[in-house]
Protein backbone atom coordinates (compact mmCIF):
# COMPACT_ATOMS: atom_id res chain seq x y z
CA UNK A 1 0.00 0.00 0.00
CA UNK A 2 1.33 3.42 -0.98
CA UNK A 3 -0.85 5.32 1.53
CA UNK A 4 1.23 6.31 4.58
CA UNK A 5 -0.70 4.22 7.07
CA UNK A 6 1.91 4.63 9.84
CA UNK A 7 1.43 8.40 9.75
CA UNK A 8 -2.35 7.88 9.72
CA UNK A 9 -2.13 5.63 12.81
CA UNK A 10 -0.13 8.25 14.71
CA UNK A 11 -2.83 10.87 13.97
CA UNK A 12 -5.62 8.43 14.86
CA UNK A 13 -3.95 7.62 18.20
CA UNK A 14 -4.23 11.29 19.16
CA UNK A 15 -7.96 11.54 18.37
CA UNK A 16 -9.16 8.07 19.42
CA UNK A 17 -11.50 8.02 22.38
CA UNK A 18 -13.56 5.24 23.87
CA UNK A 19 -15.60 3.40 21.26
CA UNK A 20 -17.47 0.13 20.75
CA UNK A 21 -14.40 -0.90 18.71
CA UNK A 22 -10.91 -1.23 20.13
CA UNK A 23 -8.22 0.92 18.59
CA UNK A 24 -6.84 -2.16 16.81
CA UNK A 25 -10.25 -3.04 15.35
CA UNK A 26 -10.70 0.54 14.20
CA UNK A 27 -7.31 0.54 12.49
CA UNK A 28 -8.12 -2.76 10.75
CA UNK A 29 -11.23 -1.19 9.20
CA UNK A 30 -9.32 1.93 8.10
CA UNK A 31 -6.52 -0.22 6.65
CA UNK A 32 -9.03 -2.33 4.74
CA UNK A 33 -10.66 0.79 3.29
CA UNK A 34 -7.40 2.44 2.23
CA UNK A 35 -6.16 -0.80 0.69
CA UNK A 36 -9.40 -1.22 -1.28
CA UNK A 37 -9.26 2.41 -2.37
CA UNK A 38 -5.84 1.86 -3.92
CA UNK A 39 -6.95 -1.40 -5.53
CA UNK A 40 -10.07 0.07 -7.14
CA UNK A 41 -9.05 3.70 -7.72
CA UNK A 42 -5.39 3.12 -8.56
CA UNK A 43 -3.86 5.72 -6.26
CA UNK A 44 -3.55 6.37 -2.53
CA UNK A 45 -6.50 7.82 -0.65
CA UNK A 46 -6.08 11.59 -0.10
CA UNK A 47 -5.20 12.67 3.46
CA UNK A 48 -8.08 13.35 5.83
CA UNK A 49 -8.16 15.75 8.75
CA UNK A 50 -7.91 14.65 12.37
CA UNK A 51 -11.48 15.81 13.03
CA UNK A 52 -12.72 13.62 10.17
CA UNK A 53 -10.81 10.63 11.56
CA UNK A 54 -12.35 11.18 15.00
CA UNK A 55 -15.85 11.40 13.48
CA UNK A 56 -15.39 8.20 11.49
CA UNK A 57 -14.06 6.35 14.55
CA UNK A 58 -17.22 7.23 16.45
CA UNK A 59 -19.50 6.25 13.55
CA UNK A 60 -17.73 3.00 12.66
CA UNK A 61 -19.63 0.57 14.98
CA UNK A 62 -23.01 1.86 13.79
CA UNK A 63 -24.93 1.81 10.53
CA UNK A 64 -26.99 4.86 11.42
CA UNK A 65 -25.67 8.09 12.89
CA UNK A 66 -28.60 8.22 15.32
CA UNK A 67 -27.25 5.08 17.03
CA UNK A 68 -23.91 6.63 18.00
CA UNK A 69 -23.15 6.15 21.68
CA UNK A 70 -25.59 3.27 22.05
CA UNK A 71 -24.49 0.24 24.03
CA UNK A 72 -24.27 -2.17 21.12
CA UNK A 73 -22.56 -2.52 17.77
CA UNK A 74 -24.72 -2.55 14.66
CA UNK A 75 -21.90 -3.83 12.48
CA UNK A 76 -18.92 -5.96 13.48
CA UNK A 77 -15.40 -5.09 12.30
CA UNK A 78 -15.14 -8.41 10.45
CA UNK A 79 -18.16 -7.40 8.31
CA UNK A 80 -16.39 -4.37 6.91
CA UNK A 81 -14.24 -6.09 4.21
CA UNK A 82 -17.34 -7.32 2.37
CA UNK A 83 -19.18 -4.01 2.86
CA UNK A 84 -16.16 -2.04 1.64
CA UNK A 85 -15.76 -4.29 -1.39
CA UNK A 86 -19.46 -3.87 -2.21
CA UNK A 87 -19.04 -0.09 -1.87
CA UNK A 88 -16.24 0.02 -4.42
CA UNK A 89 -18.20 -2.19 -6.84
CA UNK A 90 -21.21 0.15 -6.62
CA UNK A 91 -21.48 2.89 -9.24
CA UNK A 92 -22.42 6.28 -7.79
CA UNK A 93 -22.93 9.58 -9.58
CA UNK A 94 -20.19 12.12 -8.91
CA UNK A 95 -18.38 10.01 -6.31
CA UNK A 96 -14.65 10.03 -5.61
CA UNK A 97 -14.97 7.07 -3.17
CA UNK A 98 -13.40 9.07 -0.36
CA UNK A 99 -13.84 7.43 3.04
CA UNK A 100 -15.91 10.44 4.11
CA UNK A 101 -18.49 9.48 1.46
CA UNK A 102 -18.53 5.90 2.75
CA UNK A 103 -19.32 7.15 6.27
CA UNK A 104 -22.00 9.61 5.11
CA UNK A 105 -25.73 9.09 5.12
CA UNK A 106 -27.00 5.56 4.48
CA UNK A 107 -24.09 4.35 2.30
CA UNK A 108 -22.75 1.75 4.75
CA UNK A 109 -26.22 0.62 5.81
CA UNK A 110 -27.28 0.00 2.20
CA UNK A 111 -24.04 -1.83 1.33
CA UNK A 112 -24.31 -3.91 4.52
CA UNK A 113 -27.86 -5.00 3.65
CA UNK A 114 -26.70 -5.90 0.15
CA UNK A 115 -23.95 -8.13 1.55
CA UNK A 116 -26.23 -9.80 4.11
CA UNK A 117 -29.28 -10.41 1.90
Amino acid sequence: MIFDFDKFVSIAERVYRSSQYSFAETMEVFHCYFEAYEKYIGRPHPPIRAAQIARIIQLMPYLDESSVDSDYREIEPENYPDVIDKHFRTKYRNCDYNINHFFAGKIRELRWFETVY
